[in-house]
This record gives C-alpha cells, sequence and structure tokens, in this order.
C-alpha cells in the first residue's frame, strides 16, 4: 500500500468515527467497549426533554432515529391531551426526563421519566424504559435473550401510544424478584404483594433494560398506582443472566459498557 492511498485510508476512518459508525467487530468474539455517539435535541417544550438521536447512517441507526422520531411526536400530542382531559380543572400538567442507563456497546437505553397530572383523584408517574440492538435497530426481545426465564410480552394494544413499553411475565421473574426484594430488607407489609398470585398463571408484569451503571439486566416491577411503593430495581447480574440462557454477547457488552462508564447521568 502506498502512502497515498495509507492516508487515504486513515482519513475514512477517521471520518466513520466520527460520524458515530460502529467499530469493526472483534475476531475474539468479543464486543468493543465505543459507546454510541448520541446528538442532543432542543427540548420539545419547558417540560418536555427532547430523545437524543444517534449519530451515523447506517441502517440499524436510522431504524432507531425514526423509532425516536415517533415517540418524541407521540409525547407532544399525550401532552395536549393531558391539558385537553384536565380542562379546566386541576392538572393539565405533563412533563418527561430523558436518561441513559445504556449508551453501548451493542446496546443502548434511554429511559424516559414521565409524570402527568391530568384530572381526576391523583398525578401519575410512569418510567418508560427501552433497550435497542444496535446491530438491528430494533427493541431488544428479551425472550430470545433469556429463554430460561419464559418470559411472556403483554399483547399489543394499538390504543396505546409508540412509546409505550409492554410488561413482561414470567413465574421464574416474579419468584427471583421477590426473593431479591425480600433479602434486600424490603417493606414487610409488601410480602403479600411480591408473592405470587395463584390465579394469575403469568403473574405480575416487569420491565426490562440494559444498565451499564450496574452492569446489569434491570428488573422492575409494574405495580399499580396503590402499591408502587412496593416497588423497586433488582439487577440480574452475570451469573443470573447465564442462569437465564443469556448469550456471553450480552453478559460481555453489559460488562464493557459498566468498565467504560457508558451512561448517563453518572450521580
Amino acid at each position: 500500500m502506498n502512502l497515498i492511498t495509507s492516508v487515504a485510508v486513515a482519513a475514512l476512518m477517521t471520518a466513520l468515527a466520527a460520524c458515530g459508525q460502529a467499530s469493526p467487530a472483534r475476531t475474539d468474539g468479543a464486543p468493543a467497549a465505543a459507546g454510541v455517539t448520541l446528538l442532543e435535541r432542543p427540548r420539545l417544550s419547558a417540560d418536555i426533554e427532547a430523545l437524543p438521536r444517534l449519530a451515523g447512517h447506517s441502517p440499524a441507526v436510522a431504524r432507531i432515529n425514526a423509532d425516536l422520531e415517533r415517540m418524541d411526536a407521540a409525547a407532544v400530542a399525550s401532552a395536549a391531551d393531558c391539558a385537553a382531559s384536565a380542562g379546566d380543572g386541576p392538572g393539565g400538567g405533563w412533563s418527561r426526563s430523558i436518561t441513559r442507563p445504556m449508551t453501548g456497546p451493542a446496546y443502548l437505553t434511554l429511559r424516559q421519566h414521565l409524570e402527568s397530572y391530568c384530572g381526576g383523584a391523583y398525578p401519575s408517574n410512569q418510567q418508560v424504559a427501552l433497550t435497542y440492538d444496535m446491530a438491528t435497530g430494533a427493541r431488544v426481545d428479551w425472550n430470545a435473550l433469556l429463554p430460561g426465564l419464559t418470559l411472556v410480552p403483554d399483547a399489543p394494544d394499538p390504543d396505546y401510544p409508540v412509546d409505550y413499553a409492554y410488561s413482561i411475565r414470567s413465574p421464574q421473574l416474579e419468584a427471583l424478584y421477590e426473593r431479591r426484594r425480600i433479602a434486600e430488607g424490603g417493606d414487610e407489609d409488601c410480602r403479600d404483594v411480591w408473592k405470587p398470585k395463584p390465579e394469575d398463571e403469568l403473574g405480575q408484569g416487569f420491565f426490562l433494560w440494559a444498565d451499564a451503571a450496574h452492569g446489569g439486566v434491570a428488573v422492575d416491577a409494574d405495580y399499580v398506582h396503590a402499591v408502587q411503593a412496593c416497588g423497586g430495581t433488582v439487577y440480574l447480574m452475570a451469573d443470573d443472566l447465564r442462569a437465564a440462557g443469556a448469550p456471553a454477547s450480552l453478559i460481555e457488552a453489559l460488562a464493557a459498557a459498566h468498565t467504560a462508564g457508558n451512561w448517563a447521568p453518572r450521580d
């Protein structure tokens, strides 16, 4: 290779990195520790933080950015619906902030923190965490990644907005969550809430997301408002993930993200 060609190749590689392209695959199968490059967007309103977009032009990046665009549009629509529902009565407020539990390698998690009061007896709080597979741009299929837990997602509802995260159910996951919450010394009054209900075959619903700060998969219960205080996040770490049949690539990506500090905010 002559000098001119070498310089041209080096310039091309630098440009690709600057545009947020994925690093070349490692021959040993381990994920690169490079994070995802996120581009911040102006707030949608004083109360609504915009979702970031990904740098780059790959089909996976384009797919994720299109989903984020739809979710931003849904947030604006939800805020307008909230104000209309409240009318001249109390409420009408709808706000959203964004955190980034994992920003590569291999996976991106964006978490929406929603607060709304659209009239009625009390305000509502919700956390919507979505994890994307950077190889495909699709939202992660947790049942495929954790086959040993036999996870069953709730059926999509066309009346729900695109940013809605559907609960995932599994008796094994519910039992694991209960054991962890009890071991952590959770409130005694919550024991009956955590206990699996025999009349519900699939049990309590949960949300899952890839979490770099802890280097594991986060699990939080989708409790109704009356018992939300019994919720709390537990984490499936490397041994838990292996027992659940997770691929080595997921475990390695979580470990690499934790070591690299690929999450925000870090407080």
